[in-house]
């Protein structure tokens, strides 16, 4: 909820019963913690870097 999600869909997704693998692709986590989040930190988005490193092959 801190993260921006209601309670339902934060109670609905932390009791999914899905894996940190499952949940890190789901549209609730994509809502709490979009890219910016991450970018903010300085962290790449590998599929970027991916894309830039296979036309270069």
């Amino acid at each position: 909820m801190k993260a921006g999600l209601d309670e339902a869909e934060a109670w609905t997704s932390a009791t999914n019963g899905r894996g940190p693998w499952w949940n890190a692709g789901a549209s609730h986590m994509n809502q709490a913690y979009p890219a910016k989040f991450f970018e903010s930190l300085g962290l790449i988005r590998l599929t970027n870097h991916h894309q830039k490193l296979s036309m270069t092959s």
